[in-house]
Formats: structure tokens, sequence, C-alpha cells
């Protein structure tokens, strides 16, 4: 798993999506946390460098300090069993949208699919807190793969590391798309009886192959 995390947090910054410190990601195996450490630059990053929780009674036991960030994943976890994976980053046009402080729209049917429909945008709380952790998960009960932090950055949840990953790929495409949409005129977005029809598809059948 430590292995993987080091390929994700690669992965992740070959796509353009963390630079330096910037960002954190977690896996959830069993009863254990395993989490990007706190102010490792990534491209130093060892394995025996990866933070290990407890995830019942939330204690460090293995690696460096683990992010700082920790309370929004562990009450990810908490709330969502089926969650295995979360991702945190700063990407630049998903962060544009969440210093707006507004949603972003569903254009295309990728973002229908693996996010659930529109980005919503959780209320503005301090970097690290408990507040922002419970605010995220207000957001997520909504019953979608990714959400804006406002002034901050995304988060993405998937059911393994593998769709959180392409889920926090999709939301920067989105807003990307978006933002250039709404330069050029007026888009037309997907209708809520697609957004549904696509997403069950998604999770009843497509999902599997990741």
């Amino acid at each position: 798993m430590k292995n993987e995390i080091i390929r994700a947090i690669d992965y992740l910054e070959k796509k353009g999506l963390i630079k330096g410190t910037w960002g954190n990601l977690s896996v959830k195996v069993d009863n254990k946390i395993f989490i990007t450490p706190s102010g490792v630059p990534y491209d130093i990053l060892k394995e025996e460098d990866i933070s290990v929780l407890d995830f019942e009674t939330e204690k460090h036991i293995e690696g460096l300090k683990p992010s700082s960030e920790k309370a929004l994943h562990i009450e990810i976890y908490k709330n969502f069993p089926e969650i295995k994976a979360v991702v945190h980053t700063h990407s630049l046009y998903a962060s544009i949208y969440s210093a707006l402080r507004k949603t972003v729209p569903c254009y295309i049917e990728d973002q229908a699919q693996i996010i659930g429909g529109e980005i919503p945008v959780a209320d503005y709380k301090l970097p690290g807190t408990l507040d922002l952790a419970i605010e995220a998960v207000r957001k997520f009960k909504l019953g979608v793969y990714g959400i804006l932090l406002a002034n901050h950055g995304i988060v993405s949840i998937g059911r393994n590391l593998k769709e959180a990953l392409i889920a926090a790929e999709i939301i920067e495409k989105s807003a990307n798309i978006a933002y250039h949409v709404e330069l050029m005129g007026k888009g037309h977005t997907l209708s809520e009886e697609d957004i549904k029809w696509m997403r069950n598809l998604y999770i009843a059948s497509y999902s599997k192959n990741i």
C-alpha cells in the first residue's frame, strides 16, 4: 500500500494536480489509514515516510507525522464505510471555482458519471480543523464523489485509490471546461435526469473495471 501511495503521488504530480507539499491522500485498509505525511516534499517521499493511523483510536502508529488534514480523511471514512481512498489537491481551475465559492456545473458526461453531477462547494472553514472535516462530509452526503473546499481546493473520494485519483482528475478537467464555457458564452448543462441515468450506470457496471 505504501508503494501504491508513492505511485499515486507521482501520478498527481505528473498530471499537475499537486505541487511541493500541497495536497494529501490516504487509503483505508481494514483498521488502518495510510496517509501522506506533513511537510515532506513529494519528490523525495519514501515508503517509510508514509504515516499510518489506527482507524478506531485515530492514533499515529507508524511513519512520519500525518498530514495536517488527517481529520478530513478520518471523518470521511467514518461517515462513508464504502469509501476506501481520499485525495485532496489544490489544482488550478478547481481552486479558481473554490475562490469564487461557485459550484462547477455539469457540462460533460464523465463528470456526471464519475462525480455524480455538479461539484458543490463546502463552506469556508480553517484548514486542518474538525469544522472543515464536518463541512466536507455534509457536502459529500449529496452523493457526489468530489467537492470544492471554499478558498482552498478539492477533495475527491473513491471505493479504491484509482477511482479517487480519477475523480480528482475529472474535477480539474470539469472546472477547466466550465471556466472556458462560461468565458465563451452560456453553456448547456446536462439534465438532472440524464445525470442520474449516467451515474447509476457508472456505479452499477462501468466502475467495476476501475
